[in-house]
């Protein structure tokens, strides 16, 4: 974070996929989410997935889905 900062450039989210599992947090998510001001993006790889990308605000250990659009 410090070389971002020292670069003058934005941190704009951290994602991660889930593959197999739901297109929400888990409770690990839940648990290693550090940085409250940030996005959480959820992907998957899979071509069945409804909406491939979703995207969280992470705090007080509570996950609330974010509104994104993709262009």
């Amino acid at each position: 974070m410090r070389e971002f900062r020292a670069a003058g450039l934005e941190f704009l989210g951290i994602y991660h996929s889930h593959p197999n599992g739901e297109m929400e947090p888990s409770p690990r998510d839940v648990e290693l989410a550090y940085y409250s001001e940030e996005a959480y993006f959820i992907i998957s790889p899979r071509p069945d997935t409804p909406k491939p990308v979703r995207a969280f605000s992470i705090r007080d250990g509570r996950a609330t889905e974010l509104e994104i659009e993709i262009v």
